[in-house]
């Protein structure tokens, strides 16, 4: 698949219902995964020898976002799921995991050699090892969905099965994060006027963000898809 990579269209339904959420959700996290893998795409090989090792934090940035996002579904979102509807129901999804995580651990690798100063930038190089495994994780981003259909949840669960797994889930995904890391990541991957309610977190912490945690690591943001409010950045493939 060439890039530009396409965003995952919306499910069908309601976000408001809890059925209908479990897919609409996924589809909103993976695209957080497919504008920031289109703006690093975009920009590598117009990066500056100054602008490297930040480039370089927001790449490690991107696959510690997608690693913690497939551990939280492999150890705990996933085994809730196979309970209610069957021991193997998700094992497809963990098999696709396994096909770009060489590829996406190697983009790592390299990053966090870029950023600590031991090899220097190539956006060739980049481009190169994106080329390597995109397609199986792109792939994945936009099967995964529909595993989640919502005639599907709700033959097998209830609503308060639902809300138990999200509360569980949530809590155990912002436990394990850094805050000054993950949450700004979060909302300059979210393209805003796709999901004007997402992301599903206190508007105090979204604020807390927007105006004080995302300066840290300010100048790895400038290189995301969206600005720290949602609004589409031009030119970085998600135009």
């Amino acid at each position: 698949m060439p890039f530009p990579y396409p965003t995952i269209p919306r499910p069908p339904g309601d976000y408001m219902d809890p059925f209908d959420n479990q897919a609409i959700e996924m589809s909103l996290v993976h695209n957080l995964f497919v504008r920031a893998l289109n703006a690093i795409y975009a920009q590598a090989e117009g990066i500056r020898d100054d602008q490297a090792k930040a480039f370089a934090f927001f790449g490690m940035a991107y696959c510690a976002g997608v690693h913690h996002h497939h551990h939280i579904e492999e150890t705990h979102l996933f085994p809730k799921y196979n309970e209610k509807l069957g021991a193997n129901a998700m094992d497809q999804n963990v098999e696709q995991h396994h096909a770009f995580l060489d590829g996406l651990n190697d983009l790592e690798k390299y990053f966090k050699e870029v950023h600590a100063g031991t090899i220097p930038y190539n956006g060739a190089t980049v481009i190169q090892k994106i080329d390597g495994f995109a397609d199986d994780l792109i792939l994945h981003l936009n099967e995964e969905i529909a595993t989640l259909e919502s005639s599907r949840m709700r033959a097998a669960l209830t609503a308060e099965d639902l809300k138990d797994i999200e509360d569980t889930v949530k809590k155990i995904a912002l436990k394990n994060v850094s805050f000054f890391k993950a949450l700004p990541m979060g909302l300059v991957c979210h393209d805003k006027s796709s999901a004007p309610h997402w992301p599903p977190l206190p508007k105090a912490l979204i604020w807390a963000t927007q105006y004080g945690l995302r300066w840290r690591y300010n100048d790895a943001w400038e290189f995301a898809p969206c600005d720290i409010f949602g609004n589409v950045r031009p030119g970085r493939g998600n135009d």
